[in-house]
């Protein structure tokens, strides 16, 4: 009777230690879920404030005559080169200087017969390209007074 009872402890001992090991495994399965839920939905953010950031810009360009003006005139911390315009963001993904900068978007512009802009929206940690957008700008032709085309 005595090894009877010794057994059936011993058995219970084995259950409980296999319950916990079944319950350390799970718990290490969810928490690796739940990194991975996390990571994915921090990336979404930012490629979510990247396409906002870069469309912006592309509106700005595409509602002036001079969107090179405007951009410095909007974003007065950016830089700007012959046919690029720099501008910098923090993580808040508000517009600063180079200084405190964590992203930065490109504004390229190319010469061609449409007003045609490329930006490109990059982490300057990591270098990685977050978001592009290219967008063109119609330019109206008018006719003039003379009989010739010419752009307004």
């Amino acid at each position: 009777m005595n090894q009877y009872r010794h057994s059936k402890s011993s058995l219970f001992l084995m259950e409980i230690i296999l319950n916990i090991l079944f319950f350390s495994i799970l718990a290490t399965f969810c928490v690796q879920i739940f990194f991975k839920g996390y990571q994915l939905s921090k990336s979404t953010e930012k490629l979510h404030q990247a396409v906002t950031a870069c469309t912006s810009i592309a509106e700005i360009c595409q509602s002036t005559d001079s969107p090179e003006e405007t951009l410095s005139s909007i974003y007065p911390e950016s830089m700007s080169l012959d046919t690029t315009i720099l501008i910098y963001y923090d993580r808040d993904f508000l517009a600063c200087g180079k200084q405190n900068a964590v992203y930065r978007a490109t504004v390229d512009f190319l010469p061609d017969q449409l007003a045609t802009i490329h930006i490109t929206f990059l982490d300057t940690s990591t270098a990685e390209t977050l978001y592009e957008l290219s967008a063109s700008c119609y330019q109206p032709i008018s006719l003039s007074t003379t009989g010739g085309m010419q752009y307004e």
